[in-house]
């Protein structure tokens, strides 16, 4: 089953976080039959979430409807309806999308976010998992060791200035108006920054803060 054509579409005019991108409900394990889902709201303007699902027949939501307040974050509980009936929908990924809305214009969205919900029949041993983690440590440490820079790497000059520089850039987005137009300024439109722009700034920013933190 797919979602109605008119919650196809890729766009999603700002970004939006939640607990978990995919949820796994065990027939043998009951404690999975019910999980949380958080929804968190970073801006500093109240947000209207509506939750849909693919197959409202085997999952419930909780409250699928309500506000979260800037800065703030709500749970929502996903559940699985009928866990005896459920075998036939094995290994079938279904879908549970999260529309977002400015409560200034309830009809205008202005963001998403896409959730798997999957159902198995028994939940991994924690020996096979074990086997698992000792097979792929080996492969983990390679790839970790080539993506993570070392505090070596991170003491070299160019690489200080590089990161400096960065900063910089990052702090001055922060600081240069938005492209709303509330506040007058003598500055060309072409430097008025779009909301978008700054929260990948503001992002950007606290991730070098961390990495100077760390040195």
């Amino acid at each position: 089953m797919s979602l109605p054509t008119h919650l196809t579409t890729d766009t999603s005019p700002l970004p939006f976080f939640c607990s978990s991108n995919s949820f796994v409900f065990y027939l043998d394990d009951p404690t999975t039959f019910s999980q949380v889902l958080t929804l968190y709201n970073p801006y500093d303007f109240v947000v209207r979430y509506k939750v849909l699902c693919t197959a409202p027949r085997i999952y419930s939501i909780a409250e699928p409807q309500g506000e979260v307040h800037p800065q703030h974050s709500v749970d929502t509980i996903i559940r699985l309806l009928d866990p005896s009936s459920s075998s036939s929908n094995q290994n079938v990924v279904h879908k549970i999308r999260i529309q977002y809305f400015d409560r200034r214009k309830p009809q205008d969205l202005i963001g998403k976010r896409d959730i798997t919900c999957t159902i198995l029949s028994y939940k991994p041993s924690e020996e096979n998992f074990d086997d698992d983690n000792h097979h792929t440590s080996d492969r983990m440490k390679t790839s970790v060791a080539a993506t993570n820079p070392s505090p070596q790497d991170t003491r070299d000059p160019l690489v200080i200035t590089i990161l400096s520089i960065l900063g910089i850039i990052c702090a001055i987005v922060l600081i240069l108006p938005d492209d709303e137009g509330k506040i007058d300024t003598y500055l060309p439109s072409y430097l008025h920054i779009t909301a978008n722009s700054k929260v990948i700034a503001s992002y950007i920013l606290g991730l070098l803060t961390v990495v100077f933190i760390r040195r």
